[in-house]
């Protein structure tokens, strides 16, 4: 009774607020701007359902289930879609994308009970919710196969770790089945998964945990035996192991460890180097912290949290390391991206765990207290500075879409293909053959420049605002040749920075524009003499307009990747 008090003390119910407030604005800003339009390799999960169900071989399913995608093995993702098709009739990538977001609350849920086992006060836990629910993750979150693939993975492999150190206390034994069972499901969601029976290994050694370590280790070599049957390199040249440039491997893993840490929208310039010294400091930490975990001798129950916690850094950091590895050929510039900032987000935390257990009383109060309002800062400054790239990701997809209902005509009408994949409900349903006739002309005059691989568009404005509450709100570009029409999405651009911080913006989605640019790739759009047209969608209201402006765009060809599914 007396703990039930205290949990309820007003203390507690203001931490409890604080801590449930960055969840919430998550969830509602992925409600806004999430759709369930198919992007990329979410066309491999459909084509998987599709092959399932065009098979009565309980055999051939599970071989579906479990065949390579890349150098992946998918299980998690294909098992959980077709659930999601049992339950829904069709293959709802929302979903999916819902199912990433539970992986991310497994975490947060995980590091809460890690809290608890350190004895810190609720208060604490609060900037752990504002780091891990920021809308810099919005690559993987508002994409349904990378959603439960990257968050999966990660989550699979924290409860993995955290069942297997925390199974050397008596009342927990059981835990090592869990820990083989959440193993299994990890390797099976994602390639790095293929580290969480090396680090099982490595903690049941550390604890001196002899039955335990034989029964992973027989295990572990099942489950990777499992992995690696059958397994084929993966046949993209793009994406093979690039070792020449060891300054800049180097470079590029400071960079991903330190890419929480995004200062583009104040200063481009500044983001790589601001990155890479945040980077730096944080894998010195990792060494600090890991010397005393293995070298120092203290009490036991702390050394299996501060082992637990070393554990998930050895994930992250070998996981970092195969990410540096497979993709600096793509450019320095791609390991800033939001698709790997959750690694850095999490070293972050895990930064923060080990700060607050290392101050002594007398200053901890006043530590955390900072941490609280730093990591709202945070939190609201990754809202601002991603909201223009949250809006065009939303503007891509139905672009996306348009461009298989329209432009290549390719959108599945019949067959199990039709069922998997139904039409998202977009602004353009009612414009089509408005979008296809130009017929009036609007008197200004974009600004394009033609670059070898694309055209820019850029539409200069003057006191002009545009109200944004509807998330398909904004200025799309019209393409219209001979033959083919495509819709294209734009950036919008606010009219300096304090526009994002004005009361209008804030609470009325009212912004200032200064600007709406394009990037016409001309890998993506058959030969042909476009003329420019717009549309702008706010307040329910779509205003087709035509410029007398054309661009002759001659195809690139792009050299078609080669895939193993």
């Amino acid at each position: 009774m007396l703990k039930l008090r205290l949990f309820f003390s007003l203390k507690n119910i203001f931490a409890f607020c604080l801590i449930i407030t960055p969840i919430l604005i998550f969830w509602l800003s992925f409600q806004k701007y999430a759709v369930n339009i198919p992007h990329w390799d979410d066309f491999a999960v459909r084509n998987s359902l599709a092959q399932m169900f065009q098979t009565d071989s309980m055999s051939e399913k599970l071989k579906i289930l479990f065949a390579q995608h890349n150098e992946h093995r998918i299980f998690l993702t294909r098992i959980s879609a077709w659930f999601i098709y049992q339950i829904q009739g069709t293959l709802d990538l929302k979903l999916l994308m819902v199912l990433g977001i539970l992986a991310l609350i497994g975490i947060h849920i995980l590091f809460y009970n890690l809290s608890k086992k350190y004895k810190f006060p609720l208060i604490a836990f609060t900037p752990i919710s504002f780091l891990i629910f920021n809308v810099g993750l919005f690559e993987n979150t508002f994409w349904g196969m990378a959603s439960i693939q990257n968050f999966g993975v990660i989550f699979f492999a924290f409860l993995t770790f955290y069942f297997l150190v925390f199974s050397i206390e008596k009342k927990h034994n059981y835990y090592l089945y869990f820990a083989l069972f959440s193993c299994f499901l990890g390797i099976f969601t994602s390639s790095n998964g293929i580290i969480i029976p090396l680090i099982g290994c490595v903690i049941l050694l550390f604890q001196k945990q002899k039955k335990h370590f034989l029964i992973w280790i027989g295990s572990s070599i099942l489950f990777l035996v499992s992995f690696f049957y059958g397994f084929e390199k993966n046949p993209d040249k793009a994406a093979s192991l690039n070792v020449s440039d060891v300054n800049l491997l180097v470079k590029g893993l400071f960079a991903t460890f330190g890419s929480a840490i995004d200062s583009s929208f104040i200063d481009l310039n500044k983001h790589l180097d601001l990155s890479m010294a945040v980077g730096l400091l944080l894998i010195l930490f990792i060494v600090l912290f890991a010397y005393q975990v293995i070298f120092k001798k203290y009490n036991i129950e702390q050394k299996n949290n501060d082992l637990f916690l070393l554990s998930c850094l050895m994930f992250i950091g070998v996981t970092c390391v195969g990410i540096v590895l497979a993709r600096i050929s793509f450019g320095i510039g791609i390991l800033l991206t939001s698709k790997y900032k959750i690694y850095s987000i999490l070293t972050l935390v895990i930064f923060y765990f080990v700060a607050v257990n290392s101050f002594s009383i007398k200053y901890r109060n006043n530590f955390i207290l900072l941490s609280v309002l730093v990591s709202i800062l945070f939190n609201f400054y990754t809202y601002i500075a991603d909201y223009q790239n949250i809006r065009y990701l939303n503007q891509e997809r139905i672009c996306e879409q348009f461009v298989q209902q329209v432009s290549e005509k390719s959108f599945p009408t019949q067959g199990i293909m039709a069922k998997l994949q139904r039409p998202h409900k977009t602004f353009f349903d009612n414009l089509i053959n408005d979008l296809s006739r130009p017929i009036d002309t609007l008197k200004i005059n974009l600004r394009i420049k033609d670059k070898p691989t694309n055209y820019q568009l850029y539409n200069k404005q003057t006191d002009f605002s545009i109200n944004l509450t509807s998330p398909e709100a904004g200025l799309y570009f019209i393409l219209k040749s001979a033959k083919d029409v495509y819709l294209c999405p734009t950036k919008i651009s606010g009219l300096g920075k304090k526009a994002y911080l004005d009361r209008n913006f804030l609470v009325n989605n009212i912004l200032k524009v200064d600007n709406f640019t394009a990037e016409i790739d001309k890998f993506y759009f058959n030969d042909g003499k476009y003329r420019i047209g717009q549309v702008l969608v706010q307040n329910g209201i779509k205003t087709i307009s035509w410029t007398n402006q054309v661009i002759d765009i001659v195809a690139l060809k792009k050299e078609k990747t080669q895939q193993n599914w």
